[in-house]
């Protein structure tokens, strides 16, 4: 039996081939620059963080009361209750359940040591998230998990579609990257930025895809032996799907002890 992760890549894929034979302006038309607009039930995982009234970052439900987002996201973490999370909701505004902060614990060592090291996140919500198709938790890709330099990596939120554009989309996006070089996106980045081995890279040859403002602390999906994990978080980078500053986001797998280790000591384990 075909398990539902693999039933979705297959829908994505299919989306996404589908839409590139379509698109008129070489596959660039839409938001997380060169994506499509998606609905929540096929990222049920996704969430957006919300800085007052307004969508401030991405997120990913890891379960009914734990979210992961990048450190850069919560800089005012120390006052939760500026923060609220919007799940199963395709729009940002409305819909779907909004819930209020409880509290935020970064990285204890993000800018450690270079800038937007450690860039990473957990979130824990006052109410518990009540799942459904559109609101569902996401595992975690571990440091034993590996991916094909081919694996198709889904990128999905709310941001800008250009590095122009300063407005978030209202209806969620997402696009299709691979991973690439790491030695190479050090080389390129050197007068930017430090790529460390608890980053990497992804990002297309000829560049037009890619997350960009508004889509940080957002998830990055594939599949890891025919199920769907989380396998990065929106990070940094230099402009918007440059095919020499592909997007740089934080590696999962780097984190797992951490994640647990702290979720542990939420009582949330």
């Amino acid at each position: 039996m075909m398990s539902s992760e693999l039933r979705l890549l297959i829908t994505l894929w299919l989306i996404w081939t589908t839409a590139a034979q379509n698109s008129t302006d070489g596959g660039q038309d839409g938001r997380i620059v060169g994506g499509w607009e998606t609905r929540i039930t096929f990222f049920p995982h996704q969430v957006s963080l919300q800085l007052g009234t307004r969508h401030a970052c991405g997120g990913t439900i890891l379960s009914h009361t734990i979210i992961l987002t990048a450190a850069h996201c919560v800089l005012e973490y120390s006052k939760p209750q500026y923060y609220a999370v919007r799940a199963g909701s395709t729009d940002w505004s409305n819909g779907g359940s909004y819930i209020r902060v409880q509290r935020i614990i970064p990285h204890p060592k993000f800018h450690e040591p270079t800038r937007m090291n450690n860039d990473i996140a957990i979130v824990q919500l006052q109410q518990p998230l009540v799942y459904s198709r559109e609101i569902q938790p996401i595992s975690l890709a571990s440091s034993l998990d590996q991916i094909k330099p081919t694996a198709q990596l889904f990128v999905s939120g709310w941001g800008s579609t250009a590095i122009t554009q300063v407005q978030s989309e209202k209806r969620l996006r997402y696009t299709v990257v691979q991973q690439m070089d790491q030695y190479q996106c050090a080389r390129n980045y050197f007068a930017a930025g430090t790529v460390t081995n608890t980053m990497f890279c992804a990002g297309t040859q000829m560049g037009g895809r890619d997350s960009c403002q508004g889509d940080s602390g957002g998830p990055l999906v594939t599949s890891i032996t025919g199920q769907m994990k989380l396998y990065g978080i929106v990070s940094w980078g230099y402009g918007c799907a440059n095919a020499m500053f592909p997007g740089v986001y934080t590696k999962i797998s780097a984190y797992g002890d951490w994640i647990a280790q702290t979720t542990g000591e939420l009582g949330l384990a």
